[in-house]
C-alpha cells in the first residue's frame, strides 16, 4: 500500500441476503483515499453511500473484495481486532446521531475517550476542556450540559460531529453530516473539518448531496446504483492499477 494512502477498496461487492433474494448494494468498488484528504461520496439516496461508509469504517464486512485500512487487510482481522482498530483509528458521524440519552452533550462528546480509558486522573480536566472547545466550535457553547432530549436535530447532529473528532482519529467517516444544519452551521462544521486536516492530518470520507460540502472536498466520487461511475470511477481504477 503506498505510503500516502490510508484507505483502499479493491473489487468490493456487498450483497444482503442470499440467492435470488440477494440485494446487491455495492458492485465492484475500486477506490483509494489519501492521508489528509477530504473525499466526498455523492449520489442519490438509497444508492449505497451509507453501505460504502459502513465498510470503510469497519461496521460491516464485504461480501467480496478487500478493504485495506492503514496497510491492514481488514478481512484477516478477528471481530475484536476490527473493533479495536475502529476504536483507535476511526471517528464516525452517524445519520441517526446515536447519542446516549443519559449523558449531557459534553459527556457524549467525551465518550470515545472514556471508553478507551484515556481520561483518568489529571487528564480529565484537559479532556473536558477539549470537548467543550469542540462544542463551541460547532456553535454549542451554551448547550454543553444539555441532555439530548433538550437538543433539536441540528444540535444533536453537531454533538455527534464533535464526538467523532475528540480523539483526533486518523480517519473520520461522516454520513450526511450536515443534512440537518443551516448555512451558518454548515460553514462552522466545514471550517472545523478543514482545521482538523491542517492541524492533525485527519482524513475525511463523507457522504453528501450538498454542493457546499462538495466544493470543499479535495476529491468527489459519484455513486449510482451501487457503482462508482463516470470520470471518478475511471480515475480510481487507473490509479489503483498504476499503484499495483
Amino acid at each position: 500500500m503506498p505510503l500516502g494512502e490510508l484507505v483502499r477498496l479493491s473489487g468490493v461487492h456487498k450483497v444482503y441476503g442470499r440467492g435470488l433474494a440477494g440485494v446487491h448494494a455495492l458492485n465492484d468498488i475500486n477506490m483509494h483515499v489519501g492521508r489528509g484528504e477530504l473525499v466526498a461520496i455523492c449520489g442519490p439516496s438509497g444508492h449505497g453511500k451509507t453501505c460504502l461508509l459502513n465498510l470503510i469504517s469497519l461496521i460491516e464486512t464485504v461480501s467480496e473484495g478487500s478493504v485495506v485500512i492503514d496497510s491492514l487487510l481488514t478481512s484477516t482481522l478477528s471481530g475484536q481486532a476490527r473493533a479495536d482498530l475502529r476504536g483507535e483509528l476511526i471517528g464516525h458521524v452517524f445519520q441517526a446521531f446515536s447519542l446516549v440519552p443519559a449523558l449531557s452533550a459534553l459527556d457524549n462528546v467525551l465518550l470515545p475517550l472514556t471508553l478507551r480509558g484515556r481520561i483518568k486522573g489529571t487528564a480529565l480536566a484537559e479532556a473536558r476542556a477539549l470537548a467543550g472547545e469542540l462544542l463551541a466550535r460547532v456553535g454549542l457553547k451554551t448547550q454543553t450540559h444539555h441532555f439530548p432530549d433538550r437538543l433539536d436535530a441540528s444540535q444533536r447532529q453537531r454533538v455527534t460531529i464533535a464526538r467523532a473528532l475528540v480523539a483526533a482519529p486518523q480517519l473520520v467517516v461522516a454520513d450526511e453530516a450536515t443534512s440537518r444544519l443551516d448555512n451558518g452551521s454548515i460553514r462552522l462544521v466545514m471550517d472545523l473539518f478543514a482545521a482538523q486536516q491542517r492541524e492533525h492530518g485527519t482524513t475525511f470520507v463523507i457522504s453528501t448531496r450538498d454542493q457546499r460540502q462538495v466544493s470543499r472536498a479535495n476529491r468527489t466520487l459519484q455513486l449510482n446504483e451501487g457503482r462508482l461511475c463516470g470520470a471518478a470511477a475511471d480515475t480510481a481504477r487507473r490509479t489503483l492499477r498504476a499503484q499495483g
